[in-house]
This record gives structure tokens, sequence and C-alpha cells, in this order.
């Protein structure tokens, strides 16, 4: 995860793929500041940081009270080159991104629409009507405000990271193909407006690709003695806060519940952490802090940090806590929404060994009273076993934040009663899994993250609404709650 001053990247990634592969030629004229700044809702200092690493790279050249200007030169022979050498590494990803879209993004695409208010809706048929000449390519322009409406930033970070990685949105020359007259569009329901747009998205979607897959073909025969190596997706997450620490306290949260380390016990020095996950004693030290906030820790003097799991501790006015919880609720509200896509998608696919094998981990931990791994297991069987490496990627994260909640969870249900709550729900799965029906698993899955969602958050919003420093968070939450 990284911090909030790599937002600028967006920026950067946008104009430098526009340049690279032939869209601004030298002595172009980049956009205005102000116009790149409502383009993008970002705000000016993190454009101007974009500007100032397009210029120091070379693709630009900024001057006090001018537009900036292209000066990156390049012969058509360099374009076709910038264009294989980024896309060809990328060219499986491309495809699984086809896939994965629609398992992860369209039903948040459609779900988005669905709560929007009435006046958004006549701007959308409005725009519809008469697009503006200079509109982002519809992957960005209609989805994003889609995205917005529920108001989960985790989720628009993933969808801008898919877009940055396709790059080909970048390029659109803004044919509007799906113009349409309003009087027409006020005569559509809701539902029809959804299925149409999805519809020409993905007969534009599929129309690039081909057209790109057709130029790599052509060219891929000056890479055979070269051949690149792959670039998967990967989710780059920007918060408002320095991130290590974070997944580093997620990752020691799921060390003590699977028993890598145990309660009552210490955990290694704290440069034997720094060492074991890669990062600064700095960093290590902050993240204790944060496991001191949580109750999950007790950092005692000349002995170390004693591993107590004491939720009842948790200090819900700590900042780092906020944004912790925020991940987690974050996350668990993804999950939520896609939760019966993915899962149907993977156990499609799946053997019937690796059924067997996901039936037979429920009964174990019915069999052992840990209940409490029922998310822990079927989200790493997703994560092993569906066939999108995006999907894998996603919910790879999405596990590691839920984990940020197991103190509150412990706090909520009390630590002698989690094997109850879990309990009927481990059963359901076994008795689904046993008989075949994979649908009814899905069916229960749902339905269990759904209310353990509702759950969690109003059990949050009730510890804020008790602690007067936390009314942002409070408010963010009450009103995901309410919707």
């Amino acid at each position: 995860m990284k911090g909030s001053n790599e937002l600028y990247r967006l920026v950067y990634d946008y104009y430098a793929t526009r340049i690279l592969f032939g869209f601004y030629t030298y002595g172009d004229a980049i956009p205005s500041l102000h116009k790149i700044c409502v383009q993008f809702k970002l705000a000016v200092p993190t454009v101007r940081t974009a500007f100032t690493y397009l210029e120091r790279d070379g693709y630009i050249q900024v001057e006090a009270s001018k537009v900036a200007h292209v000066v990156y030169k390049a012969a058509p022979a360099q374009i076709k080159s910038n264009i294989a050498d980024y896309f060809l590494p990328r060219e499986d990803g491309l495809k699984d991104i086809g896939v994965a879209g629609q398992v992860l993004i369209e039903p948040l695409f459609a779900l988005g629409l669905q709560r929007w208010e009435e006046d958004k809706w006549n701007q959308l048929r409005e725009w519809l009507s008469n697009p503006a000449p200079d509109a982002f390519f519809m992957q960005i322009e209609l989805y994003i405000p889609a995205l917005s409406a529920l108001d989960n930033r985790l989720l628009l970070n993933l969808y801008w990271e898919m877009v940055r990685y396709l790059c080909f949105p970048y390029l659109a020359k803004h044919h509007i193909v799906w113009k349409r007259s309003l009087e027409e569009l006020g005569n559509w329901t809701k539902e029809e407006i959804i299925h149409y747009l999805k519809a020409e998205h993905f007969t534009i979607y599929h129309k690039t690709v081909d057209n790109l897959f057709s130029f790599l073909k052509t060219v891929r025969p000056n890479y055979v003695s070269n051949e690149p190596e792959p670039i998967p997706f990967q989710w780059s997450i920007y918060r408002q806060r320095p991130q290590i620490r974070y997944s580093l306290a997620a990752n020691i949260i799921l060390g003590i519940f699977s028993g890598i380390y145990t309660i009552g016990s210490y955990l290694p020095s704290l440069p034997q952490m720094a060492e074991r996950y890669g990062t600064a004693l700095s960093t290590i030290r902050r993240t204790v802090s944060l496991l001191n906030d949580l109750g999950v820790a007790a950092s005692q003097h000349g002995k170390g940090v004693l591993i107590c799991m004491t939720p009842q501790a948790i200090d819900f006015s700590s900042p780092d806590v906020h944004e912790m919880l925020d991940l987690y609720l974050e996350s668990f509200q993804m999950l939520v929404y896609t939760s019966r896509s993915v899962s149907l998608f993977t156990l499609q696919s799946v053997s019937k060994a690796a059924l067997e094998i996901l039936t037979e981990q429920f009964r174990c931990i019915r069999k052992e009273n840990r209940t409490y791994l029922y998310f822990e297991i079927y989200l790493a069987f997703i994560v092993k076993n569906c066939s999108s490496a995006m999907v894998r990627e996603c919910y790879d994260k999405l596990k590691l934040f839920l984990a940020c909640g197991y103190p509150v969870t412990l706090m909520r249900l009390k630590k002698s009663s989690l094997g109850q709550e879990y309990e009927p729900a481990v059963l359901q799965a076994v008795a689904s899994l046993e008989a075949g029906d994979t649908e009814g698993f899905t069916d229960q899955w749902c339905e269990f993250l759904s209310r353990q969602e509702n759950e969690a958050r109003s059990f949050i919003m009730e510890q804020w609404r008790h602690s007067p420093n936390n009314q942002n968070i409070h408010q963010k939450a009450g009103d995901s709650h309410r919707r």
C-alpha cells in the first residue's frame, strides 16, 4: 500500500501513456492545470507534482503562466515499439481483466447506478444525449461516478488501478458511439439504461482489445528471441496515511489466529521482525504501537511485546485504529458486494477434489471448535482456486484487511461466543457442499457475510458514537449503514 502522495501517478500515467503512444506529439499543448484537476478530481498540488515528474522525464515542458507543451519526440516506428513493449508482457493480464471485470466490476457498476438519486439519472440522460467533446473514455467517464455512489475508497482505488494497467482507456479519441436522443432516453427505465450501457461498454472494450491483439500479433515475431516476462495485474492501494504498518499488523493478527503466534507468548524482537518482514525498524515500532492500541499486544519494558488479545482495551480514538478499521469496513463491504459473482465464478470451474478438500477443512474447524476461521478458509480457497488472476489478487488483499477487524469481532461477540456465532454457518456449508449444492452454499455464504458486515458496522458506529474525536469516520460508517 502507498501513501496519498502517490495519487499523482494517476495523472502522470495518463499523460505519459498518451505521449508515448502517439496521442500527443511534439509541440502539442497539455490541458490546463485547472482542467486536469476537475477531470481527475484531484487537488492542485497533486497535479503539479505529476507535471514535475512529466517534465523531469522529458515528456513535457512547463513554463510560468503558460500551458505545458509536449517535448517528447518519437518517429512512428518508436511509437509502435513503445506500444509493443508495454502491452506484450501484459497480454495475458488484459485477457484476464476482461473476465474479472465482469465478475468484480460490472455488479458494482449496476449497484452504484441503482443508488443514484433521480437528478443524477437526469444528468446521465443529458450526458448520453450530448456527451462532452473532451470526455474521458466510457470506462472512466461513467464508471467512476457510478462506483463513487458506493462510497468506498478501496473500490475506487481498485478501479483506477485496473484502468492504469489496461492503459488503452487513456487513448480514446472520444468518439461517443452510444449517443442517443434525450427523448428516447427519457422513455427508458433505469434497468434498460444500465443494460444498454453495459452492452455498449463491452462492445467498445472487445473491439479495442481485438484491435490491440491484432497489432501485437504483427509485432510478436520481432520479440521471439527475447520474449518479455509476463507482468500480471497488481493492486497498489493508496491511502491518506503510510500503510505498511496496517498490512504488517493484519499479518500478525492472522498469525495469532492461525497459531503462528500464541496468546501469552512474546513476539520476536523488533530487529527480528524488521528482518522477517523486510521493513524498517521504525515501521515495526509503529506497527507494535498499533497492535497495542488494538488490544492485541502489550509492550513490556525490558521483556518485549506480549501477545495478550484483550480487545476490550481497543483505543477507538487512535488515528491508526481509525484507518485500520476503515480498511476493514471497506474490505468487508467490497466482499459483500462481489461475493455472489466471485463465489459462483470460482465454484463453477474447480475440481471435485478441491471441493472435497474445502469440505474437509470446514469439518475440521467444527471438530476443533475453530469455526471463526470460516472467513479465512473460504477466502483462501478462492485465492488459490479462482481461474482469474485479478480476482485472486483482489481477494488476497481483501482477506488480509479483513484480519484488521478480528479484535473488534472478539470485542463484539466476546471470545467465548465465537464458536457459537459461526457454528451454524459452517454446519450449513458442510451440508450444502456434501450435497453438491454449490449455489445453495453461495447463497448461505452471501447471507452470512451480509449479516456479519451489518453487525460489525453497527458495532463500530456505536463505538464512535461515544468517541467525539471520530465524527468523520462515524458519519461515513452511518451513511454506508443506512444505505
